[in-house]
This record gives structure tokens, C-alpha cells and sequence, in this order.
């Protein structure tokens, strides 16, 4: 009876290390990472759907969490557009590693409540900054949501929304199916 416990306790240990050892088949398969910067939650939930689209083959993660990026064969970007400017995460993440994953980058993305045709310059100022040009790329609508602003960017936008005469409100413009859309052309560029 000792025997067989043995037999069956060093079996358990040898089958936890290979699990702590080696990947899972589902982690090996991602080889996409989508790297955002988000203020208030829609660019993050936007490179959220687009992983879901993406058919499980990437991880999303924060500019600012950003670690090993060896294993990944592809990068889509994605960023909030505040006051015209990339959000302040992606443009550190950019100024630091850009180089090492320029020849990886397929696709960007921007959220913002510009019309697309005025969202396309923040969509070339990215690409720029980048220093590639990306195979695809998209500007996604967000929400703005008053109970997650800052005082500082509620008192703006309550005065931006006084300025030309139009209600403060909240609105959520997000559209999953959109990012899904944008992820099985990402996946057919790939």
C-alpha cells in the first residue's frame, strides 16, 4: 500500500512541475500581444474585444505593464486620444521601446470621440511616432462616463460641452462587433 502511495505521490509531483514547467497549448498559441493606453476603460475595453476576436491567439496588456516581448511574433498598438495627444502611457512605452518592436507592429488602433475622418490624423501621428507603417488600421468611438473623470477633465469637458451649447452627458459609442470585424482582418493580414 506504501508503494502505491509513493508511485502515486512522485507521479502527481512530476505531472505539477510539467505543468508549472511548460506553457499550456492556448499560451503557446499566442503570438499576438495588443499593448494599450487607456484612461478611462474604453481603449481597454476595445483591445479587449479585438483579443476576443482574435480568436484567443493574444494577450492584452497596459503600456505600462509591459514586460518580456520576445515571444510574440505580432504587436497591435492601441490608444486613448487625449487633448489630441496619445495617451501618456503609450508615448513612454514608444520613447523607450519602439525599436524592438517596430518590425513586429500590424496594427494600430486609436479610441476618441472624433468623427473618423478627423480621427485619421491621430491615427497618422501615431503610426509616425511608431516610425512604421502599420498594415492595418482603426479608430474605434469610447464612452465618456462623468462618475470616472477626474475633476480636473469633468470641469474641461463641462465647460467644452457650455462652450458650444450642447448637454453633458454620459455616452458609450463602444461596438464589439466592430472590434470583432477589425480582428478577423488583422487575422487575414497575418
Amino acid at each position: 500500500m506504501r508503494k502505491k502511495i509513493s508511485i502515486f505521490l512522485g507521479v502527481s509531483i512530476v505531472i505539477s512541475l510539467f505543468v508549472l514547467i511548460y506553457p499550456t497549448r492556448a499560451e503557446q498559441q499566442k503570438n499576438i500581444v495588443i499593448i494599450y493606453g487607456s484612461r478611462y476603460g474604453s481603449t481597454a475595453q476595445n483591445a479587449k474585444w479585438i483579443a476576443e476576436g482574435l480568436e484567443g491567439k493574444a494577450l492584452v496588456v497596459a503600456a505600462k505593464d509591459v514586460g518580456d516581448l520576445s515571444g510574440y511574433d505580432h504587436v497591435i498598438l492601441g490608444s486613448g486620444i487625449y487633448g489630441s495627444q496619445l495617451h501618456k502611457d503609450m508615448s513612454a512605452f514608444l520613447e523607450e521601446r519602439k525599436d524592438e518592436i517596430s518590425n513586429k507592429i500590424v496594427a494600430l488602433f486609436v479610441t476618441c470621440g472624433s468623427p473618423p475622418s478627423y480621427a485619421q490624423k491621430y491615427l497618422e501621428m501615431f503610426a509616425e511616432k511608431c516610425g512604421v507603417k502599420p498594415k492595418l488600421t482603426k479608430a474605434f468611438p469610447g464612452w465618456q462616463k462623468k462618475e470616472l473623470l477626474s475633476p480636473e477633465d469633468y470641469k474641461i469637458l463641462e465647460n467644452y460641452y457650455k462652450n458650444i451649447n450642447q448637454p453633458f452627458e454620459d455616452y458609450d459609442h463602444t461596438d464589439k462587433t466592430m472590434c470583432f470585424e477589425w480582428a478577423k482582418e488583422i487575422l487575414k493580414a497575418i
